[in-house]
């Protein structure tokens, strides 16, 4: 067991005074064997497909939930009504993640790998590259992810690129460089790809799964069916042939992510869900 998740499991069952509630802000770490979820607020970050009996079974004993995208609360409250639980989108640092002073290359960035769909990822970009002769696709891993022979040989022959060890920096100077952000997913309840994108002014196009509608706003990201090669071509096509709708779809993203992403918001969702569990039990809080 992880020293962490070590350190976790012995505050979540070793709680504090009678009146104190603990909030972990990575929940899924715990919840299935912590034995006090009752004085437990946990923060989930994972779709709720993955949750497992005994994490539900935790979610309703729990004092409450935050969740990361607004599908899960349905579900929680589908099942346990009175349990106290919320949607707070994931926050970002928009100091750093911000639109740079450069005109966008030529190039689409692809980020990351957990619960991507990367068979549509391969047809997508084979297709995109073939269609844009002055296009590059840069796609960034973490450093430790292993890519199989059977994917490596679906990689489209040139111009497509796999980054990693990428620092902060070089990261978001991707982002804001980029034409535009493309990568499927097959499940998602909130991803850091797509919020530093979003905050970086970088148009995204993705598909149409899990959680991703309470991060897209009033069409601020283009989403299309899972799979839908096609539609996802066609749309990321019309981006690059308009520098104008490039444009556009920059500025609302970085719009809506001052409006909703930013850490000042976040931090006040969260006192008033401090506010709205504390009147219902009495406790005050501690996080961790």
């Amino acid at each position: 067991m992880r020293p962490g998740r070590a350190f976790y499991l012995f505050l979540a069952n070793w709680l504090p005074g009678r009146g104190e509630l603990l909030h972990f802000t990575w929940g899924d770490a715990i919840l299935e064997t912590t034995r006090r979820p009752d004085r437990c607020i946990f923060t989930l970050h994972q779709p709720y497909e993955l949750w497992s009996q005994p994490a539900w079974e935790n979610i309703g004993k729990s004092a409450g939930v935050i969740c990361m995208a607004e599908r899960e609360c349905r579900e929680i409250h589908a099942r346990y009504p009175k349990v106290p639980c919320t949607f707070i989108p994931h926050g970002i640092d928009l100091d750093f993640w911000r639109p740079l002073p450069v005109p966008p290359k030529r190039q689409i960035c692809a980020v990351g790998q957990y619960m991507r769909n990367f068979e549509m990822l391969m047809r997508v970009a084979r297709s995109l590259l073939d269609l844009h002769p002055d296009l590059i696709f840069r796609w960034v891993v973490n450093p430790d992810f292993k890519i199989s022979d059977a994917l490596k040989a679906k990689f489209p022959p040139v111009r497509f690129e796999v980054l990693r060890n990428l620092t902060g920096p070089e990261l978001h100077r991707l982002y804001a460089e980029s034409w535009l952000f493309c990568t499927p997913f097959d499940n998602v309840a909130a991803s850091n790809a797509i919020v530093e994108s979003m905050a970086s002014g970088t148009p995204i196009f993705t598909t149409r799964v899990g959680g991703m509608s309470s991060y897209a706003g009033d069409g601020v990201i283009t989403m299309v069916e899972n799979n839908d090669d096609e539609a996802l071509v066609k749309a990321v096509s019309r981006c690059l042939a308009s520098p104008e709708l490039r444009s556009e779809l920059s500025s609302r993203g970085r719009l809506h992510a001052e409006k909703y992403l930013g850490w000042p918001v976040v931090v006040a969702e969260h006192e008033a869900f401090y506010t709205k569990v504390l009147s219902e039990t009495g406790s005050r809080i501690n996080k961790y």
